[in-house]
């Protein structure tokens, strides 16, 4: 049987790069705000004790997992290298909805791809296949995010008129999410 800690350590690791919040998980683990500070203390001494790569990062009242500092070196010379430019099933996926559809929201992702897609998009942003590409004009003004020039050369082509036409399963209708944006001038 799974206890708290494991429960606890899987749904930040789930959350992936944008975190869990406390009051999700006091209402997931249903456990009070007490428990859950210990649960916390808990698993941070685990992860110093094992000598593991991961730490906790808490901002807000958000926690997420994340790479020891000591380590930012290593990763970084990872997230650099080609041979780190491997597409699973899934960002694959992912890379087409965006391609076919930018600028598109992380959220209009989700929908196409019924399954979060937050892992995915930010992965995709570390290697440099997508940029944000200013924010949408509604409500939360949630990021864009369209291909870079490394997705044009990862895949040999010239520019997205050269992608092969596809059907339009996987497109997006404009007035289905509003249509409006603005673009980033920062």
């Amino acid at each position: 049987m799974v206890n708290k800690l494991a429960e606890l350590e899987g749904l930040i690791y789930i959350s992936g790069e944008d975190g869990i919040s406390e009051e999700q998980l006091i209402e997931m683990l249903k456990i009070d705000g007490d428990k859950l500070n210990e649960l916390i203390s808990q698993l941070s001494d685990k992860f110093n004790r094992d000598d593991s790569a991961f730490t906790i990062m808490q901002y807000s009242d958000k926690y997420r997992l994340a790479t020891k500092e000591e380590l930012d070196d290593l990763m970084k010379n990872y997230l650099k290298s080609d041979e780190s430019i491997s597409l699973t099933q899934t960002a694959l996926e992912a890379l087409t909805i965006i391609a076919y559809n930018q600028p598109i929201t992380r959220v209009e992702v989700d929908d196409i791809r019924g399954v979060n897609s937050s892992k995915t998009v930010q992965r995709l942003l570390r290697q440099g296949l997508i940029e944000t590409a200013g924010y949408k004009k509604v409500p939360g003004h949630p990021k864009l995010y369209k291909t870079t020039d490394n997705f044009l050369k990862l895949f040999g082509i010239k520019s997205l008129d050269e992608l092969p036409k596809i059907e339009n399963e996987i497109l997006i209708k404009e007035e289905d999410y509003g249509g409006e944006t603005s673009e980033n001038n920062g």
